[in-house]
């Protein structure tokens, strides 16, 4: 009976504490500037040189809005006014620059060191646990099962960092309440879940974790103001004017790729090309050729999967850059090509690995991340995989409450939670604060925008593989 009441854990209700924001705006309508203030309280060590620092704004003009500062002497717990000045253009209507200038000063601003506006936030969270299928009475069975790679594996990955954003933010004064369901991957569960008397109470609904279960829910809960986020999937999913789909689309990461590829051209007008693809990434194919038509192609369909070293030893230059795209996400071929590559590497002849989408497949061990190193590979992705000593924190929460690191999943739940917390407790509903722009965090950021009728994060970034190490390099969007 020991892992039933592991699960009973799992679904206790939780009361945590969470930071908040407030802000006001001074507006002179003959004025071209606007004032904005963010309440920022003074943590333990902070001195106004790391308070300036963080918000970028002059240490003058922190103590001019705030004259009980004497000296330059502040104290934990002081509650400052920061100030933000942004000229605007006159003609505009005030709604637009108060759109704009929350923009352009909320970027990446670290919402734990705001004050919150709402101060109980109450949401639900659905995944296919599946506990129907674990045998209780059998602990060796229910270890084999949990051992694999599943939906509940997956589920109680996710839902771990969920919990653990919840013990993130107990110190910081928000009450959160959070029903867990478990919707068992069937669109019986999830009917049942949608006519729940609580299911439009919440501030927002975490899940399901897969594409057709999220359409479900959000066709049943159309009419209703809840807000539904997609925590995990880049498919495209039915974007109801309540949905957030909080992982950027395949179509976008591609798209920030070609205009990467666009500026490598202005440096370097004649490279030496060669596209890898296969059947399902003949639009991909099409798309880079319109900017290298001179471009070697190798269909893997046709190859049976093989790539032949003589034909990239002969295809590939010295004294040129050659630019390799693999446009597969086949386990095989990527393992294979990236080796074959790298051991065609020489003092004359450099090769840089690109693709314009990095599935989960190239997570797999049998890649090598030496190999993907020295062909610096570049690729856009919605997370950095940051899994330095940033996370030392993190790692200590997760190890002290389930005895192990965080995965990806994890710390995806952990980040997105979090995120979701903060920007409901910012804006009192998390529509509202869309305005925020990108919040970041260890490996997630998350910038969502208005997309036909739902929101979807926007947050790309462009990541290189140097050596042993993992970079983000920026490119022109």
């Amino acid at each position: 009976m020991g892992i039933m009441r592991v699960f009973k854990i799992f679904f206790l209700l939780l009361f945590v504490s969470v930071f908040g924001f407030s802000q006001d705006l001074n507006q002179n309508s003959k004025s071209s500037s606007v004032i904005e203030f963010i309440e920022h309280k003074v943590k333990r060590k902070q001195t106004l040189f790391t308070i300036s620092n963080l918000y970028d704004v002059p240490i003058d003009l922190i103590k001019k809005y705030n004259p009980s500062i004497k000296g330059d002497k502040i104290s934990k717990k002081m509650v400052l006014k920061i100030p933000f000045i942004t000229t605007v253009v006159l003609e505009e209507s005030i709604k637009k620059v108060v759109e704009e200038v929350l923009v352009s000063t909320k970027t990446n601003q670290n919402l734990l060191d705001s004050i919150p506006k709402k101060k109980s936030i109450k949401f639900g969270f659905i995944a296919p646990f599946n506990l129907n299928k674990i045998e209780i009475d059998s602990i060796e069975n229910t270890k084999k099962y949990l051992e694999k790679l599943n939906l509940t594996t997956l589920s109680l990955d996710f839902y771990s960092g969920v919990l653990t954003a919840l013990k993130a933010v107990k110190k910081t004064g928000i009450k959160t309440h959070i029903d867990t369901y478990d919707n068992k991957n069937s669109f019986l569960e999830i009917d049942n879940i949608s006519k729940s008397k609580s299911i439009n109470n919440y501030d927002f609904i975490l899940g399901p974790l897969i594409p057709r279960n999220i359409n479900r829910l959000s066709s049943n809960l159309k009419d209703s103001k809840v807000p539904i986020i997609s925590p995990l999937t880049s498919k495209k999913i039915e974007i109801n004017k309540n949905v957030f789909q909080s992982i950027p689309s395949i179509e976008s990461q591609r798209e920030l790729m070609y205009n990467h590829v666009d500026s490598l051209i202005t440096i370097d007008p004649d490279p030496c090309v060669m596209i890898i693809y296969d059947k399902s990434t003949e639009k991909v194919k099409e798309k880079l050729l319109k900017r290298f038509p001179y471009a070697e192609l190798i269909d893997t369909d046709l190859t049976m999967g093989l790539v032949d070293p003589d034909i990239t030893d002969s295809l590939l230059v010295e004294k040129k850059n050659n630019l390799v795209f693999l446009e597969s996400q086949n386990l095989n071929i990527i393992t294979s090509v990236s080796s074959l590559l790298n051991s065609q590497i020489s003092k004359d002849r450099n090769i840089n690995l690109f693709s314009s989408y990095r599935s989960e497949t190239y997570e797999n061990e049998n890649i090598s991340y030496q190999h993907l190193g020295n062909l610096k590979f570049t690729y856009p992705s919605y997370f950095f995989p940051n899994y330095g000593d940033e996370l030392n924190e993190l790692n200590e929460l997760f190890i002290e409450d389930f005895g192990k690191l965080p995965n990806k999943i994890a710390i995806r739940g952990y980040e997105i939670a979090l995120d979701l917390i903060l920007r409901t407790a910012h804006r009192k509903k998390l529509i509202k604060s869309v305005d925020l722009g990108e919040t970041k965090y260890y490996q997630n950021r998350f910038n969502y925008k208005n997309k036909e009728q739902g929101y979807i994060n926007e947050s790309i970034l462009l990541i290189k593989h140097d050596n042993l190490e993992v970079l983000e390099i920026s490119s022109v969007k």
